[in-house]
């Protein structure tokens, strides 16, 4: 019966994963957890607390041995569960002779520490051991040690290489390999080498060798036949600017000494990486969103195409015949899982908020968790069956971690079913995609969230690049812009005139009317004439704006004598014409009456001296008719 650990703030239990509404718990263990380790084949289990670490051992899953480590902080099983390996936290004393190695490795069925080691960082911690738990390796600065597994005390074989970061065991029963990766150091390329243990003493010996540029970290993900491997290398920084997790690559090795670079059809970081149970094909989920994901053979060669869309999570099933491809963490959590074989999407659903996410040792379930500190809301965890029907679903007030217990043996081929599976519906209550809509926008005419104003305000900005900076004028073009303004200037100081002028257009029959209006224009507007422009802009401009009203007023007072009917707005506007001459005497300078005589004047030139000046008309309606002749 399958079985996944669920590890809170106050026990780390067992819990059963079949999809039954059974949620007792088989085992538990109480106490503040501070972490806990499973061997790879799911028959012990190991946990830090209260300044020991436990080791239990199923089916019963009572303890069988403490030890005391008050600063332990990691553990690590072997493959099959005969070592366990803790790093305790690196103290520094005054007195640099009586420094404690921290990592530790026991036999764990002897109860026996088989050796100490100094191991200062917490990067790249975790010794290696192969599967059959024949060698063990770890690292050492530009060196890496090998040793029997069972004689910690005696370095078996040294590989001396400067500046190696990491190193990669091959996970093998039978013949084993090795990879060493040296990062880019002072623009010479970074390399990886592929040996088969032990011939590693020459670099002529390597199986196969890859360099590149912009690599600063490798991980290293070998098949389960250790016949092949797969090199997802990232450098730090990404000097073209188009991510900031770095540029990513990857390579194909294989232990033939064949080796290739993956290429992909779109452009992007690389999301995710797996290999099928087969160790002939992989998936890789890669791009800007929306990612794809394809399926790629040993020839790296793209076999299928398994759709777009945010995705940054790919996992085959143990059984090989089913794969996940999905969105979590910092992407909607929207996931899918596809038949491989024919192509097919077998379910599709939303599971917000995820975190973590595992296949069920038989390949038929899936186990997705809200954990904390990532999330701190809605912890839990929920069980799927493969076609994405939720089964069942726990809850707690801190959860911070939920996976399977491993079972080799439980991974046997089954016959996709398509047919309908009854499930639950989920107690979390989904959020609303409702756009919010601000107080003040609220009750407002339209859809939610509808603004036509802001609506219309943002959509005039989008997509509207910054004005361009003026370029310098040239003298030529600074002296025409002069010109333009001072004959704007000069229309606007003679627009007053342009009534006159039009009146006496025409002739004939219109010629008596056009003498009388002359005539009278002269007597209304004389009032407005008597001012000159003070030389203060403020002021001429208000001046301005009153004779404009009184020449609008005398065209009202000409049109009413002529018999037009005013509406009520046009007899209020003629009443303001004492108003208006009031005002023009408090801003204007009177002008002398020898001034005003010399501005008067009889019209009797060309069309070009009646715009030299402002006049006033008092010539004969002959002479005003010829001159408008001659500007025809």
């Amino acid at each position: 019966m399958a079985h996944f650990t669920v590890h809170t703030k106050d026990d780390l239990c067992f819990v059963d994963g079949t999809p039954s509404n059974n949620l007792a718990k088989s085992h538990s263990f109480e106490g503040k957890i501070k972490a806990f380790v499973l061997s790879q084949d799911g028959k012990k289990l190991a946990w830090i607390a209260s300044g020991q670490v436990s080791v239990a051992e199923a089916p019963s899953w009572t303890i069988v041995g403490s030890l005391k480590h008050p600063r332990a902080q990691e553990l690590c099983f072997s493959p099959q569960g005969s070592y366990l390996a803790i790093w305790d936290s690196y103290v520094k004393t005054a007195d640099q002779s009586q420094l404690q190695p921290n990592l530790n490795v026991y036999d764990v069925s002897g109860k026996k520490l088989l050796k100490a080691f100094f191991q200062q960082s917490q990067v790249n911690w975790k010794p290696q051991w192969t599967n059959d738990e024949t060698i063990f390796a770890r690292n050492v600065s530009n060196e890496i040690h090998f040793y029997e597994a069972n004689d910690l005390q005696n370095i078996s074989i040294k590989k001396i290489l400067p500046k190696v970061r990491s190193f990669s065991l091959s996970p093998s029963t039978k013949t084993h390999h090795v990879t060493f990766f040296v990062p880019s150091v002072k623009g010479a390329p970074a390399y990886v080498h592929l040996y088969r243990y032990p011939d590693f003493q020459e670099s002529s010996s390597a199986l196969a060798n890859k360099s590149f540029f912009k690599g600063d970290t490798v991980e290293t993900l070998w098949n389960k036949q250790s016949t092949a491997c797969l090199l997802l290398t990232a450098a730090e920084i990404d000097k073209s600017g188009t991510s900031y997790y770095g540029e990513q690559m990857l390579f194909y090795l294989n232990v033939r000494g064949h080796s290739e670079r993956i290429t992909f059809s779109k452009k992007g970081n690389i999301h995710s990486v797996c290999w099928c149970p087969s160790g002939q094909e992989f998936f890789a989920v890669y791009g800007t969103m929306p990612s794809h994901a394809t399926l790629f053979n040993h020839k790296c060669e793209v076999v299928a195409e398994f759709g777009t869309g945010a995705r940054n999570t790919v996992l085959v099933n143990p059984v090989g015949n089913i794969v996940l491809v999905g969105g979590f963490g910092n992407i909607s959590a929207r996931y899918e899982m596809w038949d491989i074989k024919t192509g097919k999407v077998l379910g599709e659903t939303e599971c917000p908020d995820t975190t973590h996410v595992n296949w069920s040792p038989c390949g038929q379930y899936i186990l997705t968790a809200t954990c904390s500190p990532r999330l701190r809301v809605n912890n839990g965890y929920k069980l799927w069956h493969y076609t994405a029907v939720l089964m069942r679903e726990g809850f707690h007030d801190e959860l911070y971690a939920a996976t399977w217990i491993p079972d080799p043996t439980a991974a046997k081929p089954f016959t996709i079913s398509t047919a309908p599976v009854t499930g639950i519906t989920s107690s979390v209550a989904v959020a609303s995609k409702q756009k919010y809509v601000p107080p003040s926008q609220r009750g407002a005419k339209g859809p939610p969230g509808a603004n036509v104003t802001l609506e219309k305000k943002f959509l005039s900005q989008v997509d509207v690049p910054p004005p361009k900076p003026e370029a310098p004028l040239s003298k030529s073009a600074i002296k025409n812009k002069k010109k333009k303004e001072a004959a704007r200037k000069k229309r606007d100081e003679e627009g007053e005139k342009e009534w006159v002028r039009g009146q006496t257009v025409g002739g004939g029959e219109n010629s008596d009317y056009s003498k009388k209006e002359n005539s009278d224009y002269s007597k209304i507007k004389s009032a407005a004439d008597d001012f000159d422009l003070t030389g203060d802009p403020e002021k001429d401009k208000k001046i301005k704006k009153i004779r404009r009203k009184l020449i609008a007023i005398a065209k009202l007072k000409l049109e009413q004598e002529n018999g037009k009917p005013m509406v009520k707005t046009q007899i209020e506007k003629i009443a303001t014409e004492d108003k208006l001459i009031e005002e023009l005497k408090e801003l204007a300078v009177s002008i002398t009456p020898g001034d005003k005589n010399d501005k008067e004047q009889t019209v009797t030139s060309t069309p070009d001296d009646l715009n030299d000046k402002e006049q006033t008309v008092t010539s004969t309606p002959d002479d005003l008719n010829h001159d408008v002749d001659d500007t025809k």
